[in-house]
């Protein structure tokens, strides 16, 4: 018996315990990738590393060191898929990581900002009229300092307000100020850099000055009078930095001008004016306002000069009169009033001007007046914008600071007739084939009497080319004019104005289209009111209607041959019989007192045609033609066409009796019974 043995060993697999991890480093850095196997103790594995599944670069900065792959001075080229392969004579593992490369982080910039605020201010060498202040200057913070900024305080006048008092250049630190007297004085200071001001510093100590008289007087003097007998002198008193001492008044003196009083005088409290009362009106004075304190007066003040109150003029302009330059124009004269009358400062002139025409309608105080005024001394004006054939009156009036004086007697004038403005309306009614009828009212502003209306039209063609001008003049009292013998279907463009005697006046225009035929195939609706205004095309005009009546018409020119040969030829027509045979409901005769065509009868049997009474919807006229007219083929006044050409309503006619010999019939068919059997 055979035997067979098999020898099995049991091993351990081979496994990754500490696998790669993912890596992102900067460029120019180290990093390291592990990789720790475990495995049978009596299998040794042999442990490999790879890049993108191939060798590692051997520029000698790959190193592996037991279970470590290092990288040094990583580069961007270094970035991707590094693999762990473990391989034993019984099996294999392998474990991946990536690597991301990024730029490194830059070094941060220094800091730039505004200086820190200056420290350890230092009042030295104090004395009446200056002081030296010294500091330490703060941090630049990276940019150099360029100047310092100092203010000053004062604590007796105005506490917690800062004011300017110098700069000096950022690389001083000290500087040498000019005090004023009595003022208590506190400083701090300010560094400025490229970057902006740096925080103020903390304040100085206190230094009071000593009081002195004022060194200036107030600024603004001005005498100027409220009331006809007063003189009221105003200025702009002094703060309390400029008093220089305690005990602030002002002195105020004034004398007329052109008389030889001495000056008058009074002392005033810290105030900023004074009234002078029982002054003669409107005369000159003279005036100086100046300051003293405890300590003494200022410098002697300036003189101004001044004028009491001013009262309204006593005296109108006179010789007033009139030029009228156009029928909207005219210019105005007089003579000036005495300066003296005036009492006060002459401003100008100024004229008042109306028209009465509806004067006698309403209450003459509520007349609408118009204002001119002329500086100065002027002694004639202009006045614009008036209505022609208007009659106007005026007065002139002197004006001063007070007020207006009396008024001139009144001038009267008239304007002259000027061209009236436009109609207030035009209009076209009622078109027909070969009329237009214009409505319109007359112009809102004649400006004098219309003599005749304007009218002037021309036709203008599918191209909007303009035909040749008709010129037609139309009495004044007409508002409605019909215009006949016009071309139908046609547009026209109207001119139309109204004339006076100055002439023509602006025009108004409008456009309109006679009618296509008596029909009404316009809708009536369209041209009432707004008289056809809008551009319509002209469908008789279009090339495709005219090619299409010229098809229409020569196919029933083909259809009255082809009924004449069978007629000569004789016998029925086949369609004829089947008519006969199956009668089609559309096409039966209608009978004559339905208002029907009449039969149709033989050229031989010299009998008329029997005629209906049928009108048409349209309200188109009937047409007394013989029996070859084209109305019974729909070509005339009742055929009309579709969009499309094709032929709109029926045709109808009775059907001929057969002869009961059952001959075949002598007469010539109904061309409407032709048309039929032909489609």
């Amino acid at each position: 018996m055979a035997k067979n043995e098999v020898h099995l060993e049991i091993k351990d697999p081979t496994r990754i315990i500490k696998q790669p991890e993912y890596a992102v480093v900067q460029r120019g850095s180290t990093v390291s990738f592990e990789c720790k196997v475990k495995h049978d103790h009596t299998l040794i594995p042999t442990v490999i590393w790879l890049k993108d599944n191939g060798e590692l670069p051997s520029d000698g900065r790959f190193t592996v060191d037991k279970d470590q792959l290092v990288v040094a001075d990583v580069s961007d080229n270094d970035g991707g898929t590094y693999t762990c392969l473990a391989n034993t004579t019984l099996d294999n593992v392998s474990a991946s990581a990536v690597l991301s490369v990024v730029a490194p982080t830059p070094t941060p910039a220094p800091i730039y900002d505004v200086p820190n605020p200056p420290f350890d201010l230092e009042l030295t060498d104090q004395l009446d009229k200056s002081v030296q202040l010294s500091w330490t200057p703060g941090d630049d913070n990276n940019s150099p300092i360029t100047k310092f900024i100092i203010e000053y305080e004062d604590a007796m006048h105005e506490a917690g307000l800062w004011h300017h008092q110098t700069e000096v250049p950022g690389t001083q630190t000290t500087a040498q100020l000019k005090l004023s007297p009595y003022v208590n004085y506190s400083f701090r200071v300010m560094a400025e850099n490229s970057l902006g001001r740096s925080l103020p510093s903390e304040a100085s100590e206190q230094y009071l000055t000593k009081a002195a008289e004022p060194d200036k007087n107030p600024m603004t003097v001005e005498g100027l009078g409220s009331e006809p007998d007063n003189l009221v002198i105003t200025w702009q008193p002094l703060n309390g930095f400029e008093s220089n001492g305690p005990g602030l008044q002002y002195k105020v003196s004034w004398r007329q001008k052109d008389g030889d009083d001495e000056w008058t005088s009074v002392v005033v409290a810290n105030v900023s004016k004074y009234i002078v009362s029982g002054t003669p009106t409107f005369v000159p004075y003279l005036i100086k306002v100046q300051a003293l304190n405890d300590v003494g007066f200022a410098p002697e003040p300036a003189v101004i000069m001044g004028h009491s109150g001013e009262d309204l003029p006593m005296v109108a302009p006179g010789n007033v009169h009139v030029t009228v330059v156009n029928s909207t124009l005219a210019e105005v004269h007089w003579d000036p009033v005495p300066l003296k009358s005036v009492r006060g400062h002459l401003q100008g002139y100024r004229i008042y001007y109306w028209t009465d025409q509806n004067s006698s309608k309403r209450n003459r105080r509520h007349i609408e007046k118009k204002i001119l005024t002329f500086q100065g001394s002027k002694t004639h004006g202009m006045l614009p914008g008036l209505e022609p054939f208007s009659h106007y009156t005026l007065n002139v009036r002197v004006v001063n600071g007070k007020g207006e004086g009396p008024a001139s007697p009144d001038r009267v004038f008239h304007t002259p007739e000027g061209v009236p403005s436009a109609p207030s309306s035009l209009k076209i009614v009622n078109p027909t084939l070969d009329s237009l009828t214009l409505e319109w009212d007359p112009p809102s502003h004649p400006n004098g009497i219309l003599t005749e209306y304007t009218l002037k039209y021309q036709p203008i063609n599918s191209t909007h080319e303009l035909g040749p001008l008709v010129d037609l003049k139309i009495p004044a009292n007409k508002t409605r004019w019909t215009l006949k013998n016009l071309n139908f279907s046609t547009r026209y463009k109207f001119y139309f104005y109204a004339q006076t005697s100055a002439g023509s006046g602006s025009q108004i225009t409008e456009e309109a289209v006679t009618t296509v035929d008596e029909a009404g195939i316009l809708p009536p609706d369209v041209g009432a009111g707004k008289a056809m205004a809008s551009r319509q095309v002209d469908i008789a005009t279009q090339g495709w209607f005219i090619g299409l009546m010229c098809a229409v018409a020569l196919l029933i020119l083909i259809l009255l041959i082809v009924c004449f040969i069978r007629r000569n030829k004789g016998g029925k027509y086949p369609v004829k019989e089947k008519e006969d045979a199956h009668p089609d409901p559309e096409i039966q005769p209608m009978k004559e007192d339905d208002g029907t065509f009449g039969e149709y009868s033989d050229a031989e049997d010299h009998k008329p045609l029997k005629k209906g009474s049928r009108t048409p919807s349209d309200r188109t006229v009937k047409k007394e033609d013989s029996d070859d007219s084209l109305v019974d083929y729909g070509e005339g006044v009742n055929g009309q066409f579709n969009e499309d050409g094709s032929f709109i309503g029926q045709y109808s006619g009775k059907k001929e009796k057969e002869p009961a010999e059952g001959n075949e019939s002598s007469e010539a068919p109904s061309p409407v019974n032709a048309m039929n059997s032909f489609v």
